[in-house]
């Protein structure tokens, strides 16, 4: 199996890669610390699994997935790690088409079977994450504010409270261009065309910081 790794931190990649090293039939054929360059190679190496961290410089994980999902082309499975143990990012994840979904901590025991899972054509979520994934299902929370990611919200938030793309990335530590990124998919996921919408939205639903 051809893996491709993508995870901003050198010492996650090299603990994945130690993690891989004992499988015989998997073989790391690229790696990559952000998402833009995650999906250009992910296109251009077409490995069997991509590992891609949920939260990266350029493109998150799961825009990766969004992306790639909507490119009949692309038959790579995707494995999203996450730090976090957040239901809407699990939301997100599933919802962007991704094979398997593990969290960080849990990388070094449940990485491999994720891996072994996606190429059987199953569907992987870590234990600790399934039972609050069936609560959701069974109480029917799947809104479209329920799949946004942590950061996402964040930056809708303050979008919310009248700040601009520059302002909103000084604050959180990003890019002005990966905030735009963000505002585009914050767009796309709740079904909105413009700056104005998204801030009634995040008005209607009590989704600012003022409400905090």
């Amino acid at each position: 199996m051809r893996l491709l790794l993508a995870d901003d931190h050198p010492v996650v990649r090299t603990g994945l890669r130690a993690v891989l090293a004992g499988e015989a039939d998997m073989q790391v054929v690229g790696e990559e610390a952000d998402g833009l360059r995650a999906l250009e190679e992910i296109r251009r190496l077409q490995p069997d699994v991509a590992i891609l961290d949920i939260q990266m410089p350029g493109l998150s994980g799961i825009e990766v997935a969004r992306r790639l999902q909507s490119e009949p082309a692309n038959k790579s499975k995707l494995v999203v790690l996450s730090l976090h143990k957040e239901e809407v990012d699990l939301h997100s994840a599933l919802d962007a088409g991704v094979s398997a979904y593990v969290v960080k901590d849990d990388a070094a025991t449940e990485l491999v079977e994720a891996i072994r899972a996606s190429m059987r054509g199953e569907m992987y979520v870590s234990p600790r994450l399934t039972s609050s994934l069936v609560r959701a299902l069974r109480k029917g929370d799947a809104t479209p504010a329920g799949t946004l990611t942590q950061r996402e919200r964040e930056v809708l938030q303050l979008l919310a409270d009248g700040m601009r793309s520059k302002e909103i990335a000084a604050q959180l530590g990003l890019s002005t261009k990966t905030v735009e990124s963000y505002r585009g998919t914050l767009m796309e996921k709740l079904g909105i065309r413009s700056v104005a919408g998204l801030v009634k939205y995040a008005l209607k639903h009590r989704l600012t910081t003022l409400e905090k």
